[in-house]
């Protein structure tokens, strides 16, 4: 079995997804009579869709399940110092001369620094859905898992994070692959532009939103340990409602392309996610990390007090009399109207980073309120650790509510569980007008949703209260090294000038 699951990382996406495709294509394999073997074993199928839960959620807050305490959180820190939530001036994971100003262009080559930026996620992308798809193909073909409901069961585990993996595609690349399942690729496969990989997703989402509504199943505790009990068909269901939203909400690469999104849909499938809404009592999905095989990178950087720390753009939103770029110059710690500005961040003057590298780089204050899983922390790499916060899904569904002409209120509503309830700031009301509702969404995803989906550039992209710099790189390209399998010309995004590639 480990063979099976280890030949993910060791071949291009192209190659994945082909020899998970179809037995029949030319692409050499030498594990392919032990992949025959597994795919035709119950337990192996199961296992192998087991397995699949783990991959998603290390490749989504720790670069890749294969690399465990190893890996770099590829492209999330990235996301979060090119937003200008977080700020670093170190080489590690793109971190540095992507966040030169004025911006520059991400340097998409196979032997460059910042390569894990882009290879990471598409690799490790794909080496999940190359699995999931495995499942469910051999589920397809009649492999019954033991009974009817154990069939189905994994078959919809397989389907999330198929969908989950795409989801992150979408996001992330201007391109990509689209295999299934239910489709023979070309030889090579065609690269789709990333509005068709949404689609595909969305049709991912849907399937599993209508077949998880009719199970009441419970998954073993192991597939995603959750503090607060296991994995079922409702919480699945809900989950898929809020990342469905999310392929809508979080994909326009520009604030133009987000007037052209379907916002009454997005509302209609985060009224049935994991936040307030229609579907029952909001809970946020948290892990529990044991710094082995459950590991979040991203909190274990993201909340180092020595690494990665807060823009000042964030700090100045929670206390004006703080500038909006560091200058060299400590200010005093100060105060905040928001309760949060002690809880969740601290002052910790002097900034730590070669001030060489760019003053602006550097920040007086750091964000704390997961730095129990923090590298220095004696509960490192450990603990319980939220991959997404109710809060994330009642903010999208909020902005939906605002740009689809629905309910202020309600909005404002949404948006207080957090101001409110977290922050002690006063209540937003329908009476504030759209507008302002859409400024208190930017805020509170600033301040409240850091270092936990790693979704942080892709809702900044269509910001228009405080946008995005000057030629920030607002998606990736293919990494070179995958072009250059293909025999296709490198190119990349970003730099002063260049925003127009953003589309």
């Amino acid at each position: 079995m480990m063979q099976l699951k280890k030949r993910y990382s060791l071949l291009g996406a192209a190659a994945v997804v082909l020899a998970s495709a179809c037995n029949n294509f030319d692409v050499t394999n030498p594990n392919q009579p032990d992949i025959q073997r597994a795919l035709s074993s119950p337990a192996d199928v199961k296992s192998l869709a087991q397995s699949t839960v783990r991959s998603w959620y290390m490749t989504s807050v720790s670069g890749g399940p294969e690399d465990g305490q190893n890996g770099e959180p590829d492209p999330q820190v990235f996301g979060c110092v090119t937003a200008d939530v977080c700020t670093m001036n170190y080489g590690n994971f793109g971190a540095r001369f992507n966040n030169l100003e004025p911006r520059v262009a991400y340097e998409n080559s196979s032997s460059g620094g910042d390569r894990t930026v882009a290879e990471i996620p598409w690799d490790h992308n794909y080496g999940t859905i190359g699995a999931a798809n495995d499942v469910l193909r051999a589920i397809k073909g009649g492999l019954s898992l033991g009974s009817a409901d154990e069939t189905e069961k994994y078959k919809e585990e397989a389907q999330f994070t198929q969908a989950a993996s795409y989801l992150y595609l979408s996001m992330e690349f201007d391109q990509a692959f689209v295999v299934t399942e239910n489709n023979v690729p070309a030889v090579p496969p065609t690269l789709v532009p990333h509005a068709e990989v949404r689609d595909s997703t969305m049709r991912m989402w849907d399937a599993l939103i209508a077949a998880s509504a009719q199970h009441s199943y419970t998954y073993d505790v192991t597939d995603l340990p959750m503090p607060d009990g296991a994995l079922t068909s409702t919480r699945i269901n809900r989950l898929a409602n809020t990342m469905a939203a999310m392929t809508l909400a979080y994909h326009p690469r520009t604030a133009a392309q987000a007037a052209t999104v379907d916002w009454a849909r997005v509302a209609a499938y985060a009224d049935k996610g994991i936040g307030t809404g229609s579907a029952g009592t909001p809970f946020d999905v948290v892990v529990q990390n044991d710094a082995n095989q459950w590991v979040s990178l991203l909190m274990a950087y993201g909340d180092l007090i020595d690494w990665v720390r807060t823009d000042h753009r964030v700090i100045h939103r929670m206390n004006p009399s703080v500038l909006a770029k560091y200058d060299g110059t400590d200010p005093p710690a100060g105060s905040s109207p928001d309760a949060r500005y002690t809880t969740d961040y601290e002052y910790v003057a002097p900034p730590v980073g070669d001030p060489g590298r760019g003053i602006y780089m550097q920040s007086d204050w750091y964000h704390k309120r997961y730095a129990f899983a923090n590298w220095y922390s004696t509960t490192a790499l450990a603990g319980n650790v939220p991959y997404m916060l109710a809060a994330e899904s009642d903010l999208i569904r909020a902005e939906a509510l605002i740009r689809s002409g629905g309910n202020l209120q309600t909005a404002a509503d949404l948006i207080n569980n957090t101001r409110v309830g977290r922050g002690n700031l006063p209540p937003a009301t329908g009476g504030d007008g759209a507008a302002t509702l859409l400024i208190y969404i930017s805020y509170e995803r600033d301040v409240e949703i850091t270092n936990t989906s790693g979704t942080t550039l892709y809702w900044r992209r269509a910001v228009t209260d405080q946008p995005l710099q000057a030629g920030t790189a607002c998606q990736l390209p293919i990494p070179a090294k995958e072009l250059e399998t293909l025999g296709l010309a490198i190119y990349t995004f970003g730099g002063v000038g260049n925003d127009a590639n953003c589309k």
